[in-house]
């Protein structure tokens, strides 16, 4: 009888140790786990900076992206190929016969005036077809009225309606577009043009190959459509780089195949270089009216081409 009652206080003063011991063990699991949580955050947060430092010392240097809604310039992204490049300098000699029949062209569509540059020839000219390009620049008095199309974006007033209703069909077909570049002004586009030069110059290019580079991917200032207000630079919301791949979102394959219903052609095709002198850039849709732009995209061929068959 003796020895049970020792074998229950035994038993009685053992209960509150091996509750103890339980606790203990709880919270040296709970605070593993918390030590666990803490190194893994901290560790994908390291993997995503150095990721983002190695995408920002390969891209070149753009401005940052934004949705239709909501941005400003240029988004993470790449216009570096030179891939276009070599087709660039392949077709110096088809692009010399080019700017020969665009010589010929310009007296049908722009009047060059005794000032700085063409003026609107208004009764057979189009201001939707206004040839920009590495020959053919804005003058310095250039003016457009312009309309918001999003936030820090900006275009032409007349094609505002069209390209904010193109965006919007694409949406209610299931397909984020975003703009990341409409008009800019010549301070603008001198920005990002010497930027283009110094990112070559640093890489070893001289002063003059440097600026020839860079002239292949952004465009000389006072030759770029987006200081017309009529271009604007246009991506997926599931893949915002400028470079290639652009082409193989849906958001891509959706405006190439509708951009002509509301005026827009895609600007600078893949076999198009060494007539328009720009490296191939699926982001990049030009309004030119739904007519004009209807034909261009049913042939499969550029504005500098259109232009000529019918001037």
């Amino acid at each position: 009888m003796y020895r049970q009652r020792e074998l229950r206080a035994l038993r009685n003063a053992q209960k509150p140790l091996g509750r103890k011991k339980k606790q203990q063990r709880l919270q040296r699991k709970i605070i593993g786990f918390c030590l666990l949580v803490f190194l893994l955050g901290f560790l994908c947060g390291r993997v995503v900076l150095a990721a983002e430092q190695a995408m920002e010392s390969w891209l070149p240097e753009t401005e940052e992206p934004v949705k239709a809604e909501q941005r400003e310039e240029e988004p993470v992204g790449t216009r570096l190929e030179e891939a276009g490049r070599d087709d660039w300098e392949s077709g110096l000699e088809t692009r010399e016969i080019w700017q020969e029949q665009e010589t010929a062209l310009v007296s049908s569509v722009w009047e060059k005036d005794s000032g700085t540059g063409y003026e609107d020839e208004q009764q057979n000219s189009d201001w939707r077809l206004r040839l920009v390009n590495q020959d053919h620049s804005l003058p310095e008095d250039f003016s457009v009225e312009l309309t918001q199309v999003g936030d820090g974006h900006q275009v032409d007033s007349r094609i505002a309606r069209a390209l904010l209703d193109m965006i919007e069909a694409g949406k209610r077909d299931g397909y984020g577009i975003w703009i990341v570049s409409s008009y800019r002004t010549m301070e603008k586009q001198e920005s990002l043009y010497e930027k283009q030069i110094d990112k070559w110059k640093r890489q070893g290019y001289s002063l003059e190959a440097a600026r020839e580079k860079a002239g292949t991917m952004v465009a000389v200032p006072g030759t770029s459509e987006h200081q017309l207000g009529l271009a604007v630079d246009l991506v997926s919301s599931e893949y915002t780089g400028l470079d290639e791949r652009q082409e193989e979102t849906g958001s891509y394959q959706w405006l190439v195949k509708h951009c002509a219903e509301y005026g827009f052609i895609l600007r600078y095709p893949n076999d198009k270089t060494e007539i328009t002198g720009i490296i191939y850039e699926p982001w990049h849709f030009r309004y030119v009216g739904v007519e004009a732009a209807r034909e261009i995209m049913d042939q499969g061929i550029c504005l500098e081409e259109y232009l000529l068959q019918n001037r």
